[in-house]
């Protein structure tokens, strides 16, 4: 560093020789030589004044980009044995209601992968949060929160939704009409494309797979309700989004999480315990190998 600075102090000399400057001063504060005005009597030419400027400019130029060169992010995939997962998405991502602590669905997927395969090692990103909704998922995409886990990643997969139409249910439980879903059902159909264009954008080519909604309400009630028809209705907007893009899979899981028989449900009544998440991740599995989204995998699925 000191030699780059006393190179740039000496091109800024001899600038300052041909414009009559008398001296160099070097502020305390700053690393970059500065030249007094020139001694009165002599006039500057348009030309030397180019130069004085374009040395000035050019040695800034430098010594910010020496103090604030930034790292490359480092590439993570350098093991061909190693598959990297990113999961992102809310509360069914992220796990909550699993007993067994095993993240949900995703560790669950991970161990399946690792037994069925050849990898040495299922590498999980798991970027879930209770409560998130698909706003606030696409705007972290936007924001580049994930950019390096977007390109890295090998598998992806996308758990959206649920809580948007907690968002309406909320807002009127006893008096739910169903025009409130379908106006929302709008936004979150763009919200939904916008966040495969991030992901695209990002990685053209990773397999995304889109799981879809379930009834929470349906262990309540053993009724085909009114609000059954408005999860497929959802389910459905996911589907047709994933028939857009290549190598995207939509996964249906609401017959699983029908009324309880199976005792699927947390006791919270409202996620899935351990078995409910099994189940779910066998569904996606199997769903994994339908879309035949598994041959990017080199056969390895």
């Amino acid at each position: 560093m000191k030699d780059d600075n006393e190179k740039q102090q000496n091109e800024v000399a001899s600038a300052v020789e041909l414009t009559g400057a008398t001296e160099i001063t070097e502020q305390p504060d700053k690393k970059t030589a500065i030249a007094k005005r020139p001694v009165e009597g002599k006039e500057e030419t348009k030309e030397e004044e180019l130069i004085l400027t374009t040395v000035f400019q050019e040695s800034v130029e430098e010594q910010l980009s020496n103090e604030l060169q930034l790292e490359n992010p480092v590439n993570i995939k350098a093991d061909p044995s190693k598959l990297y997962y990113l999961a992102l998405g809310d509360s069914l991502t992220k796990g909550v209601g699993d007993e067994d602590q095993k993240s949900g669905y995703t560790k669950r997927l991970v161990e399946k992968i690792e037994q069925s395969t050849d990898l040495k090692e299922v590498v999980l990103d798991n970027r879930g949060k209770r409560g998130r909704k698909s706003d606030q998922l696409l705007d972290l995409l936007k924001k580049g929160h994930y950019d390096n886990e977007l390109k890295n990643a090998e598998l992806i997969t996308i758990t959206i939704g649920g809580n948007d139409i907690m968002k309406v249910v909320k807002k009127d439980l006893f008096e739910l009409k169903r025009k409130y879903f379908e106006e929302e059902l709008v936004g979150f159909e763009k919200r939904y494309e916008q966040i495969l264009n991030e992901i695209r954008l990002k990685n053209p080519d990773v397999p995304i797979v889109m799981i879809g909604l379930y009834n929470p309400f349906s262990v309540i009630t053993d009724e085909i309700t009114e609000f059954e028809s408005i999860i497929t209705e959802w389910n459905e907007s996911i589907e047709s989004t994933s028939k857009q893009y290549e190598n995207a899979c939509y996964v249906n899981i609401q017959d699983l999480f029908d009324e309880n028989a199976n005792l699927v449900y947390h006791t919270d009544f409202f996620h899935p315990n351990g078995y409910g998440y099994t189940i779910m991740t066998e569904r996606i599995l199997s769903m994994i190998k339908s879309c035949q989204i598994e041959d990017n995998f080199n056969g390895l699925i």
